[in-house]
């Protein structure tokens, strides 16, 4: 697959160009064709010119993940509780299908503390609002929990269907389209708004955080 970038002009190769189109290819295939190899290819270099700046891919590996993760912004701390805790996700959303290779690199980290410290900042942030909304303490810890996975949820199923044919809208169509109205009427009738959807993840994502965070008030509500 190539990605659009020629040869690096020469003594221009350095740590940052490296970690760039690393990133551009673990975001545009899957992670089993990447090697130094490859990279060493795409960049226009000898392999061994990699090695000058990292001692191997897991060192490379943890410098994208540093850099992906460093583009993380908190939301800033104003508003209702509710309206902050849907910023926190929708932030922490962004960083995931923002850079579909921060998934893949998390996924090959041999620990998880590149992952740690937004995961501590998130979690901190969303048990602080949801225990000063009024949930109890076994209750905000159930719904942090709940709105984590389903944005990590959420992420992983957008990137997937970034890169899988499975979730193309064309292969979705197909499918619809081979039904029969008779045996599936509601599938085939709201095909078209099925197949707008599937390629809009970001939209179900809102519409399910909405619905989730409406759940939440109405505890609160209810609990005085």
């Amino acid at each position: 697959m190539s990605t659009g970038r020629s040869r690096a002009p020469r003594n221009t190769l350095s740590a940052e160009l490296i970690v760039d189109r690393a990133l551009a290819l673990l975001d545009a295939r899957p992670m089993e064709s990447f090697s130094m190899r490859v990279l060493a290819e795409d960049l226009g270099v000898g392999t061994m010119a990699l090695y000058t700046y990292f001692r191997g891919k897991e060192e490379l590996f943890r410098a994208a993940r540093e850099r992906v993760l460093a583009d993380y912004v908190p939301p800033s701390g104003e508003g209702p509780w509710h309206e902050q805790l849907r910023e926190a996700c929708l932030a922490a959303y962004h960083v995931f299908t923002g850079r579909p290779a921060v998934l893949r690199l998390l996924a090959e980290a041999s620990s998880g503390d590149d992952f740690a410290d937004i995961a501590m900042v998130t979690m901190e942030r969303q048990l602080a609002l949801l225990r000063a909304a009024g949930l109890s303490r076994d209750e905000a810890v159930l719904a942090n929990g709940a709105l984590l996975r389903y944005t990590l949820g959420s992420a992983l199923r957008e990137v997937k269907a970034c890169t899988s044919e499975d979730f193309h809208a064309t292969a979705i169509r197909k499918r619809l389209a081979a039904l029969s109205p008779e045996s599936h009427p509601t599938l085939t009738d709201l095909g078209p708004e099925m197949v707008r959807f599937a390629q809009d993840g970001e939209a179900q994502f809102r519409f399910g955080l909405d619905l989730v965070i409406t759940g939440l008030r109405e505890k609160v509500a209810a609990a005085g």
